[in-house]
């Protein structure tokens, strides 16, 4: 049988396989995996974007049980509320302070130690109600010693702001009083165990040496040494007495000699004989020479030893006496010092003047909170992106887990045939909208099925198991099908959901049998309005299929008629009378038949459906398994069912991806409207100047384009000056002596004479000389008084070279040219062009088409219009030093509307100002316009120029507008026939 229906013609076959939908035989079994998973296809970025579109509400309730959850953790357990109070101190040095009280200076941060030690932290501890012991104080407590500086900042940390200062003044009261200890503890260690034994031991040894100088009777052993050195110093003096050896000057002046000779050896090898220093040390080497020669030639042997007179006294030397004398003078000088250093100790101990002062308070105003509220809701943040992140994680386990089908991604990956439509939530659709949707699937279903919008065609529609929306979906399709004119039969092999026992015909109980069941439709539109939609047929037409032809094609039979078949047993017999009845209702003209097939998990689906044309496969989102849907269709495929495509029922929501293109579309029309380059007209196409008698209009050839940039970029473009950039007065230079960095000048102009100085090189002519040929000069002058002098010359600023920029522009004056300046440069440092307001328009006040560039005394031909106006940077030519731009002020250019225009008058004239511009500004046409010629006047009064412009075909598009020139009259004449019209509608309205 079901060879039969294959071999024979069918335009619906016809249709399905012109739209890519095949009859699947044995080989064409499905590449599906086997996998129960919906979402076993591609997985991309838009599938996790409708997830989670489709349980947004999941991230949400993980993120409020996540914000709660780290914000309860945060706020009762991690961040306690905390004040930090900051006092200052400064540490300071006690001047006049002897070394001895001094002591080692200490690094900051050894200092930061000792303010922090545990025994001052035990007093502070202890001063505090109540009292807080050092290993927790320590941890409340930061000391912040700053760099390069003698403060010290110190917080403390505690549960109130109260709390927080005073425990930092206590502790800055405390470091004071502390400090002031150790050192009145270590003056009293100098004072008691140092400097006052050393005392004790001074005042014995004074007192001996007072017994030995008081004449207190010697040793033999004392006399007998006081003669010996007596004896030796009368020797002495004897032995000098005759002496002729050289004096004490000489040869303090040969020592002095010699050191000169070595230091004109030095000088002699740096400057040459012309030097200054170099003349100077022979000068003085030559009158070392002479003090010697004549201090040789006046020697007195005993005058010069002093040893003349020793002895005329009448009393020798006494060496013991002066040696007892000289220590006797230094143990009571170095007595009272010792006195006075211990005096200092017992002061310092007595009234320490300490080492650190506060030098700012902690207060109230100055405390810092914690945050905690902040740092809580940065928590709560966080718990709640973790909550979200876990809450993704378990959406997409579970979407990963679902075998559900629930988009129709998912149905055509699993189905492996095209989806024709879905269907949404018909709860929330009303009735138009239904409407729409049943019209516009069936105007879709009918152009894959059927050959010609005015032919029938057999469509069946089975689903995976009971409840997925079968009997709608065909409820739906038969009235969009009835409305379109088409005579429309459904078949249910079940009995529908949505027939219910009052369709059934006046007179008729439900277990009536009988083969077709009729009535007049007036009478049953009376009883039950819903039965004048739905005529039914009983189960038993399959016998008998020509009584359902008669009802289908008799004039006054209802256009939609149901046939239930019952839960028959559909043996050969029964397969081969749905199949003859089949035929013979596809020969009715405009006949469409819906069959509403069993579950595919039934064998009567497959029975059935091998028969049929057209199956189609229906899932409901949500509700369709994965796996049980492949096997299934593997089944109908196995069985050469004729699968043409998918539809998915009650789809929930739509996908992002589907309005992302709308969305492209707007970006990309707000992009192209914003866009500066797109114009109405081609930027290269000039409008034209003037236009022949015959109206057509003659355009100038677009300018030039050229590859030229605003700057200097390229090394190549370098102008000859460039090439050789000489100085000049102004210039900043840099001077230094190679190998000698302590002869450096750093920032020496170049004087206004054009002259510089460097060492012994005075008066340079730099004025029109390179860096190098400068250094060539300099090299050449301390070449006079250096040997081997190498000078490095560096330049800093160029402050010679000047333009000029005057007239109408926003800030005249005198410019450095310092780097390579282009014209447009030049402006742009001259803060741009003036300009004004005329007629409410911002125009510029300078006048291109006067402005000129001179140099050297000769104008250059530069069109500053081509420059500013049309954009041609061939015009933007480089600035030499001593170029002068002038722009005058222009004056303002006016265009003449006259006529049949909104407000005739002035036009402000600007460059490329149009006929439609000027008309347009004096509010356009009015209804008298004759705007296919407008009269164009230019030129003088006793030789005028005249030009006809078709403005309305301007407006088109067919021809192009015409560019104005100032004292331009632009006349806009009324129209030939306009007093014709006028009474052609006063007669109109009249009659």
């Amino acid at each position: 049988m079901s060879e039969h229906f294959e071999s024979e013609p069918n335009s619906a076959e016809a249709g399905a396989k012109k739209n890519g939908a095949s009859r699947n035989g044995h080989n064409g079994a499905s590449h599906a995996r086997t996998s129960g998973s919906a979402a076993s296809g591609g997985f991309d970025a838009w599938t996790v974007v409708d997830i989670l579109a489709r349980r947004w509400h999941w991230l949400i309730i993980g993120g409020i049980l996540g914000g709660a959850a780290f914000f309860t953790l945060g706020w009762m357990f991690l961040i306690k509320p905390k004040f930090t109070a900051t006092v200052q101190l400064l540490r300071y040095d006690t001047p006049a302070t002897s070394e001895a009280l001094r002591g080692t200076p200490l690094s900051s941060e050894t200092f930061a130690g000792l303010i922090a030690s545990p025994d001052l932290l035990r007093r502070i501890g202890d001063k505090i109600d109540p009292p807080i012991p050092p290993e927790k104080l320590v941890k409340q407590m930061k000391v912040d010693p700053q760099p390069e500086s003698d403060l010290i900042k110190v917080f403390f940390a505690a549960a109130n702001p109260t709390q927080a200062v005073t425990l930092a003044n206590i502790y800055a009261q405390e470091t004071v009083a502390y400090t002031k200890e150790l050192q009145a503890r270590q003056a009293a260690e100098v004072a008691n165990n140092y400097l006052k034994k050393q005392l004790a031991e001074m005042d014995q040894d004074i007192t001996t040496l007072h017994d030995e100088f008081r004449g207190r009777p010697m040793s033999s052993q004392v006399s007998n040494k006081l003669a010996q050195v007596s004896g030796e110093l009368n020797a002495l003096n004897q032995n000098l007495a005759g002496n002729t050896r050289p004096s004490v000057l000489t040869l303090r002046l040969s020592e002095k000699l010699q050191t000169s000779l070595a230091e004109l050896t030095d000088l002699t090898s740096k400057f040459t004989d012309a030097h200054p220093l170099v003349q100077q040390k022979r000068s003085q080497i030559e009158s070392l020479q002479a003090q010697i020669t004549t201090s040789a030639s006046n020697v007195d042997p005993l005058s010069a030893t002093g040893l003349a007179n020793i002895g005329s006294t009448g009393r020798a030397y006494d060496p013991a006496m002066e040696l007892i004398q000289s220590k006797l003078r230094s143990l009571e000088d170095a007595r009272i010092g010792m006195a006075n250093r211990q005096r200092e100790a017992e002061m310092f101990a007595n009234d320490p003047p300490g080492v650190v002062r506060i030098f700012a308070p902690a207060n109230l105003k100055t405390v810092q909170s914690n945050h905690r509220r902040i740092k809580t809701g940065m928590v709560t943040i966080f718990g709640g992106l973790i909550g979200m992140g876990l809450s993704l994680g378990l959406i997409l386990l579970t979407e990963v887990m679902d075998k559900r089908l629930r988009t129709a991604d998912d149905l055509k990956r699993v189905t492996k045939l095209p989806v024709l439509t879905t269907l949404g939530d018909l709860n929330q659709m009303h009735d138009g909208s239904r409407t729409q949707w049943a019209f516009r699937t069936w105007t879709k279903l009918q152009g894959r099925l059927s050959t010609s919008q005015n032919h029938g065609l057999v469509c069946g529609i089975t689903s995976s198991s009971e409840g997925e929306g079968r009997s709608t979906w065909i409820k739906l399709l038969a009235e969009a099908a009835s409305l379109s004119g088409f005579r429309v039969l459904t078949i249910a092999t079940r009995p529908s959901a949505h027939i219910e026992v009052k369709h059934h015909l006046p007179g008729q109980t439900p277990n009536q049998p009988a083969d077709m069941k009729t009535s007049d439709p007036a009478a049953e539109a009376s009883e039950n309005p819903e039965a004048s939609q739905v005529a039914m047929l009983s189960s038993s037409v399959l016998s008998s299929p020509s009584q359902v032809t008669e009802q289908l094609t008799n004039p006054n039979s209802h256009p939609m008629v149901h046939i239930p078949l019952p839960g028959w047993v559909w043996n050969l017999d029964r397969r081969r009378e749905w199949r003859d009845a089949l035929e013979q209702w596809k020969q009715i003209d405009n006949l469409v038949i819906f069959i509403e097939l069993p579950p595919a998990s039934v064998p009567e689906a497959v029975l059935l459906g091998s028969n049929l044309p057209n199956v189609v496969w229906l899932a409901d989102s949500g509700t369709a398994d994965a796996a049980e849907t492949r096997v299934q269709l593997q089944t109908l495929r196995d069985a050469r069912c004729n699968l043409v495509g998918a539809v998915l029922n009650r789809v929930q929501g739509t996908s992002l991806k589907s309005r992302f293109p709308r969305w492209m579309g707007c970006v990309a029309l707000f992009a192209a409207l914003n866009f500066p380059a797109v114009q109405a007209q081609d930027a290269g196409t000039a409008l034209p100047i003037e236009a022949p008698a015959s109206e057509a209009v003659v355009t100038e050839p677009a300018p030039a384009r050229t590859n030229l940039t605003f700057s200097v970029v390229n090394p190549a473009q370098r102008a000859a000056w460039q090439e050789r950039l000489t100085l000049g007065p102004g210039d900043i230079l840099n001077f230094s002596l190679y190998a000698e960095p302590t002869l450096t000048r750093m920032d020496v102009p170049i004087a206004p004479d054009g002259r510089v100085s460097y060492l012994e090189a005075q008066d340079i002519l730099a004025t029109g000389l390179t860096v190098d040929e400068l250094r060539t000069r300099v090299d050449e002058q301390l070449g006079k008084y250096r040997r081997a002098a190498r000078c490095i010359v560096t330049p800093t600023a160029f402050r010679s070279k000047k333009y000029y920029v005057l007239g109408k522009v926003m800030q005249r004056g005198v410019y450095t040219l310092d780097r390579p300046t282009t014209v447009i440069e030049a402006i742009a440092r001259a803060k741009g062009i003036e300009n004004g307001l005329v007629d409410n328009n911002n125009i510029d006040l300078a006048d291109y088409s006067r402005s000129f560039l001179m140099r050297g005394g000769q104008k250059i031909p530069l069109d500053f219009e081509k420059l500013f106006l049309s954009g041609d940077l061939s015009q933007n030519i480089q600035i030499e030093p001593g170029d002068y731009l002038f722009f005058p002020s222009a004056n303002i250019k006016q265009v003449y509307v006259l006529g049949e225009v909104g407000l005739p008058g002035l036009v402000t004239y600007r460059p490329n100002t149009t006929v439609l511009t000027a008309i347009a500004n004096r509010a356009g046409f009015n209804e008298k316009a004759f705007k296919s010629r407008v009269l164009v006047v230019r030129g003088s009064l006793n030789n005028p120029q005249t030009f006809v412009v078709d403005c309305l075909g301007a407006i088109n598009g067919r021809t192009p507008d015409f560019r104005l020139e100032p004292k331009d009259i632009v006349y806009v004449s009324h129209r030939p026939f306009f007093k014709a019209e006028e009474l052609l509608d006063m007669a109109t309205v009249a009659f």
